[in-house]
């Protein structure tokens, strides 16, 4: 918990009204991340306003958002907005915090190495040709709706060793529900607001859902164990695993509702935002037909085209420098992880303020990755800035400050399961992008959502269509 603050009666810098943010949000004319982005183009690197009763400073220079986020890390916890999410997530590592978050980060991290990751790349690619198999020269899709149903699948197959597909409709839902729901509840107050508000509690119920799902899971997965058949997976590894230097604290082994808490965080963080990134992806192509043709004709060369084509594998990955770099360049301008929230635990001097313990800090990776004062053509969709002299992906290639390009977070708290993202999106792209030139349909609204994640407000209505080679293969 936060200490008492020593400073008294501080001045603080200058910000909108807190009543109006509020009140935009409340109106819905404007997502979330554009009224935050707003206040810090109009009041400069650290605004400040007071919501729902808290102090609450918005960070838009990268070295201030360094400095608090990374260099003062053991000096702050999470934020609000997820803790106002823990009736979905409960105690998992994206709202752990001490000890308790460095034990169960150390018992997932094996799951995540490096040869781990090739083991599920082919997983990937497998589930995505099999997803492949829906599609249609001229139907139209929900993009949004494709790409959450894929990568639901992925992860139930690769770190649960689970089918979800039966599920899928349901869970993917039910979550696309919750996510927006608690995303709107958490800018406005804490997690015991949200267990009292009407919205609340019919969110709360939802939940219960998930968790009937999670817990057969669970359940099969502690049978096989027992059996001495476990599979191999991130769940089985979790189940079996053993902390001796923390037994007496946290017990020998995960319970059931702490095990519920990181098979729900990890759906979220290996389904939802790879499943958003995907979808902006998507749009971005259909809306710039040479970046998809030149994405084309990186995939032909690679893995051939027609009878001839060949599905992407892990090692073909160091020659997709374009299909990464479409992948960073979505990501920079549609972040599924739009904004990261810290709550102070100690009076900190921050950009030149002093912050007294207890307030709230918000660092948006939206704002930061659209700055024109840190990027050229901020608002332009230009992944070239993503390759190197030597035509080869490289993530310092852009040249931007320390803490411009957040993605994955900092340090402790930076995504454990970002190569497995990388992964994953690189090779559900260079998988289907080969064969697929997906089309917004016309009059289409594209609008943000932002959320827990930030999402298409809309969805993504799509028309599929099929590359032809000229001898109509």
């Amino acid at each position: 918990m936060p200490e008492p603050s020593r400073l008294d009666h501080v001045r603080r810098p200058e910000g909108p009204s807190g009543l109006r943010v509020t009140l935009e949000m409340l109106r819905g004319r404007q997502s979330p991340n554009e009224i935050f982005e707003a206040v810090a183009r109009a009041h400069g690197p650290v605004a400040h306003y007071v919501l729902a009763g808290e102090h609450v400073y918005l960070l838009s220079d990268p070295d201030v958002v360094v400095d608090v986020f990374l260099t003062h890390a053991r000096d702050v916890m999470k934020g609000r907005g997820l803790q106002a999410a823990r009736p979905l997530l409960g105690n998992g590592l994206l709202t752990s915090e001490g000890e308790f978050h460095v034990r169960q980060r150390r018992l997932a991290q094996p799951a995540f190495h490096r040869g781990r990751i090739e083991s599920y790349a082919a997983q990937m690619v497998t589930e995505t040709r099999r997803h492949e198999t829906r599609w249609a020269d001229g139907a139209e899709v929900d993009m949004v709706e494709e790409m959450t149903s894929l990568t639901l699948a992925i992860v139930g197959r690769t770190l649960f060793g689970t089918d979800l597909t039966g599920d899928a409709r349901t869970f993917a839902d039910t979550l696309a529900e919750l996510l927006s729901g608690f995303g709107q509840l958490s800018a406005l107050g804490s997690e015991r607001l949200v267990r009292t508000l009407p919205k609340g509690r019919r969110l709360l119920s939802r939940v219960e859902d998930l968790d009937v799902v999670v817990q057969r899971i669970i359940d099969e997965h502690r049978a096989d164990v027992a059996a001495g058949a476990g599979r191999d997976d991130l769940l089985t590894w979790m189940i079996r695993a053993r902390d001796d230097e923390s037994a007496a604290e946290f017990g020998t082994s995960m319970t059931d509702e702490q095990l519920r808490d990181e098979v729900m965080t990890l759906v979220l963080a290996g389904h939802e935002t790879t499943a958003m990134a995907l979808s902006w992806a998507w749009w971005l192509l259909s809306a710039n037909p040479a970046v998809a043709d030149r994405l084309h004709e990186e995939l032909v060369g690679v893995l051939g085209a027609g009878s001839s084509r060949r599905p992407p594998a892990y090692a073909d990955l160091p020659a997709l420098p374009w299909t990464h770099a479409v992948v960073a360049e979505t990501i920079r301008l549609y972040p599924p992880a739009w904004i990261m929230g810290r709550r102070l635990l100690t009076d900190l001097r921050i950009g030149g303020w002093d912050v007294p313990s207890g307030s709230i800090v918000l660092g948006s990776p939206w704002i930061l990755h659209r700055d024109p004062g840190l990027w050229d053509r901020a608002s332009s969709f230009v992944p070239e800035r993503w390759l190197g002299p030597d035509g080869r992906y490289d993530e310092s290639a852009p040249g931007v400050a320390r803490g411009a390009w957040i993605p994955f977070g900092f340090g402790n708290r930076r995504c454990i399961g970002e190569q497995f993202a990388w992964t994953e999106a690189v090779l559900v792209l260079a998988a289907l992008a080969g064969r697929w030139r997906p089309a917004l349909v016309p009059g289409s609204v594209v609008e943000t959502q932002a959320a827990v994640t930030l999402r298409p407000k809309h969805g993504l209505p799509m028309t599929l269509h099929e590359r032809r080679t000229a001898d109509g293969t």
